[in-house]
């Protein structure tokens, strides 16, 4: 299943400039088409809730998850997302200052920290919820139901393989 490459123009030569022989297959590559897909799909639909909502992209997974799931420990929301602890907690301190999510304790252990939705974070929440619900139904409409059916299945084998994958590194 060969992609078409985008024309680039056309730049000078320099002997210095090198190109493995033969060259890479991106277009062909699997985690590439992934990435370069993803990055298009989050342009159309969060990078517009996250304009629209006043907070960054870090901050709007971190508030997204916990209108998703509820309560969760900092570690709980970075494996859920893929962001690292660091920027989570970066994004939890703005959106503490932001009114938006406050950190409480765990009864059970009183060591863990554990991330509430505030009104505010909830309102933002709903607030995104209609052009987040409207870009997702937009995006899936090119889709027959079987198609959409095969695409989660596909989807959850690649997520299995992936964790594997890294379980083996």
């Amino acid at each position: 299943m060969s992609h078409q490459k985008k024309d680039l123009p056309s730049l000078p030569q320099d002997a210095r400039g090198k190109m493995p022989d033969p060259p890479l297959e991106l277009y062909d590559h699997l985690p590439f088409q992934i990435g370069m897909l993803t990055n298009l799909i989050r342009q159309v639909t969060s990078d517009v809730y996250v304009q629209q909502s006043g907070l960054t992209a870090r901050e709007w997974r971190v508030l997204g998850m916990l209108g998703c799931k509820g309560p969760m420990m900092p570690a709980q929301v970075a494996a859920e997302t893929g962001m690292d602890r660091a920027t989570i907690t970066r994004a939890v301190g703005k959106l503490e200052k932001q009114g938006c999510v406050f950190t409480g304790g765990d009864e059970a252990d009183r060591r863990r920290k554990v991330l509430y939705l505030t009104d505010k974070g909830v309102a933002i929440c709903e607030e995104i919820r209609p052009t987040m619900n409207a870009r997702g139904l937009e995006l899936q409409e090119v889709l027959s139901k079987a198609e959409l059916k095969y695409y989660y299945q596909i989807m959850a084998k690649l997520q299995e393989k992936a964790k594997q994958m890294l379980d083996n590194t």
